[in-house]
């Protein structure tokens, strides 16, 4: 901790001390290592080693501290006491990168001080690309801030980059493993490598295998010359484990990266703690395998965090590697996930003693810093408001060092990475609003989520359903239909038959998240639906198909308007998407060949969370001159209404709805279905968007909130 006095007495040596002690947080390993029989991988059972586990006590014993702080108002406390707090607003206003998050400062750092480019050997290939790959990359800020600094450090080279993640536009991702921030992705889908099931999940069967043949297509041949990987997982419910539920990750990702890293090329991957078995030992095999192995701190990664990065340069080869890989995938099928393993990656025995010495002191380096940090950050919480105002100038100082020590400047627009300004991209409603669905559920504490744990099922119903009205409020101060029916005109909808391009995937059996609603009412709906039984539509009296044809006739005055009404069947299969919607799209198709030029047509339960929803519903206005959404109503549900069918503009569209039922049936195609046929871009631009995403939202509170009341009074009843 720096006071005001301290940094306006300081000499330029005291300065540089300081500014030291932020941004060369850094340990080095010894590498060089003999390589361990990789026969014997996974052959014995876990082993512990006790100086690690009483230092992973001590800092859970220090993290403890923080069960009972609000997680928002803590993490808004620890980013004022935080030296390098106002970097990123720093850069952003000196800087302008085109796409720019903490990420970003973070990697910009490791490859100043990493020398991650070889430019001889680029040079002696003849070749004027430096080729990377991205692992776990969303939302894509590595890849920028390497860009950057290619243009800046190197500008004779061009970035070749390929990238994979959870694909956030494969509906069985979602929240909290997903990044909602798809900005670099949407202009980029071609750099973007989901794998065989378009999930983008590095677990799946042959992804490592997949991955390679891709990057061999895309080099030349050749593999990468660097590797980034970025993953983690959420371990909220967990703290004191973080290291034990990412490891398999991490494993994953050193695997992979083991697999497409050409001779000589460099590894930088995120990392945690290292107190458990098979984290050293992926340690002391990076060790073994790469001729440099130093673990970085960036100073803008949160410094009460336990998160570093471990720079491996000069790979000795994927000769080398490969028997550890096919060892570690031979072992990966036979473990069931959730499982955890059971064994180690090495014996005990061949991890030689002066290796684990030296991991040890690395890791206590780190744990030291993580729990002087937690410390201080507690301590400050009575007088924050004094110790606020003594760190704005040692933030001021850190971020104008961030910049002269790392040489960053602006660089030409034809150097960026779209020609998007992603910075202010976004899309916008009728009213010129920015539609935002990344709105996330509130943070919960420690001590909370374990009350919440304890509670029994009417306590649980009645916390969730507060969630949901707070959220919904937070909502409705961005998003709100105003008039019983938005209209569209077919003419405004660009969508052309040009665009068409099936993709096929993993089934979408649940939709877990969705680009049409916002992030954290899809995440609670999933919650609810989960925890607590349906109400069925037939349960409301007095309302069944019948009277929603003439609820709906009667709004918009039209009763003769044909009637598609989808609501049994999305009852029937609620638990199975991809059924629900093949039969919702037969119907559909059934209704759109009984028509007659000049007929309206009205489609009632259709759920428009899904791409391939909304590019059906796209597809379906493009043979009537308006159409409209209808506000939800908590009884009768919500309508698509199409007026004046006109047979002109029928035929085309109709088959690829009719070529779209085909497939969707999963045990057709390889247990593969169709996940989409129209490019995300292009639903995304259309004006109806920002109306989908309200209706949506509405949909979601209509359909839980009722769940949520009756569980929680169900269950007091005796």
């Amino acid at each position: 901790m720096y006071s005001l006095e301290e940094l306006e007495q300081a000499t330029t040596a005291d300065k540089n001390f300081i500014h030291d002690k932020v941004f060369c947080k850094m340990f080095v390993l010894k590498p060089g290592w003999p390589l361990p029989d990789a026969n014997v991988m996974y052959t014995e059972p876990e082993w512990k080693l006790d100086e690690f586990q009483e230092l992973k006590a001590t800092l859970n014993r220090t993290k403890q501290k923080l069960n009972d702080f609000d997680l928002d108002a803590w993490h808004v406390h620890t980013g004022k006491m935080n030296p390098a707090g106002q970097v990123v607003n720093h850069v952003r206003k000196h800087v302008r990168p085109d796409f720019l998050t903490q990420a970003w400062c973070k990697f910009y750092e490791i490859a100043c001080s990493s020398d991650l480019v070889s430019l001889d050997e680029i040079h002696e290939e003849g070749d004027m690309s430096f080729t990377s790959v991205h692992l776990c990359e969303a939302p894509g800020a590595f890849i920028a801030a390497l860009n950057h600094y290619l243009a800046i450090n190197h500008e004779e080279l061009r970035l070749n980059w390929l990238a994979m993640t959870l694909n956030p536009y494969h509906e069985s991702n979602g929240h909290p493993h997903i990044v909602t921030d798809d900005r670099l992705i949407l202009h980029t889908l071609s750099n973007w490598e989901f794998g065989p099931d378009y999930t983008g999940d590095i677990f799946q069967p042959g992804y490592a295998e997949h991955l390679y043949g891709t990057v061999l297509d895309r080099f030349g041949g050749k593999g990468a010359w660097l590797v980034t990987a970025d993953g983690s997982i959420d371990c909220s419910d967990d703290p004191g484990e973080q290291e034990t539920v990412v490891s398999r990750l991490h494993d994953h990702e050193t695997m992979v990266a083991l697999s497409v890293l050409r001779d000589n090329g460099s590894l930088v991957l995120k990392a945690f703690t290292m107190f458990e078995c098979n984290t050293i030992c992926r340690m002391y095999l990076l060790c073994c395998l790469f001729r440099s192995v130093v673990l970085r701190k960036p100073a803008t990664s949160k410094p009460g965090n336990s998160e570093v990065y471990v720079v491996c340069k000069g790979y000795r080869g994927r000769s080398a590697a490969m028997p550890y890989v096919q060892a570690y995938y031979t072992d990966d099928r036979r473990r069931r996930p959730s499982q955890g393993g059971g064994t180690c990656m090495f014996p005990l025995s061949l991890v030689p003693v002066e290796f684990r010495q030296r991991l040890y002191e690395c890791a206590k380096h780190f744990a030291d810093m993580q729990m002087r940090t937690i410390d201080d950050n507690v301590v400050a919480l009575p007088v924050r408001g004094e110790l606020y105002r003594q760190m704005k100038p040692v933030q001021a100082s850190i971020c104008l060092e961030f910049i002269i020590r790392l040489c960053l400047r602006p660089i030409r627009y034809k150097r960026e990475l779209t020609s998007v300004s992603l910075n202010n991209f976004g899309y916008k409603n009728n009213r010129g609003e920015p539609v935002r669905i990344g709105l996330k559920p509130r943070g919960l504490s420690y001590a909370e989520k374990t009350r919440i744990r304890d509670m029994d099922s009417r306590q649980k119903a009645a916390t969730l359903y507060l969630e949901v009205i707070q959220c919904q409020e937070r909502i409705k101060s961005q998003q709100q239909l105003f008039d019983d029916v938005v209209w569209h005109r077919r003419i405004h909808l660009v969508y052309r038959l040009l665009d068409v391009a099936f993709r096929f995937g993993k089934p979408v059996t649940m939709v877990k998240g969705s680009k049409f609603c916002c992030e954290a009412m899809i995440f609670y709906r999933n919650r609810v639906l989960s925890k607590f039984p349906r109400i069925r539509s037939d349960q409301s009296p007095g309302v069944d198909a019948e009277y929603r044809m003439w609820y709906y006739r009667e709004l918009i005055d039209r009763p003769l308007a044909a009637v598609c009404d989808l609501t049994d069947i999305c009852e029937e299969h609620a638990s199975d998407n991809t059924a629900l919607q093949h039969r919702c799209l037969v119907a559909i198709v059934d209704a759109l060949q009984a028509l007659s030029d000049g007929d309206d047509l009205i489609i009632v339960g259709y759920p428009l969370y899904t791409q391939l929803s909304v590019a059906n519903v796209y597809a379906v206005a493009k043979m009537f001159d308006t159409y409209g959404l209808v506000k939800p109503d908590s009884m009768c549900g919500h309508a698509i209404i199409f007026l004046k069918f006109s047979s002109a503009h029928h035929s085309d569209w109709l088959a690829v709805l009719t070529k779209a039922i085909g497939c969707l049936v999963p045990s057709n195609h390889g247990g593969m279905a169709l996940v989409s046929w129209m490019p995300m871009k292009v639903l995304l631009e259309q004006k109806i968007y920002a109306d989908i995403v309200a209706v949506n939202n509405l949909c979601i509170l209509h359909e839980i909130t009722p769940i949520l009341l009756s569980a929680s009074s169900a269950a007091s009843c005796p």
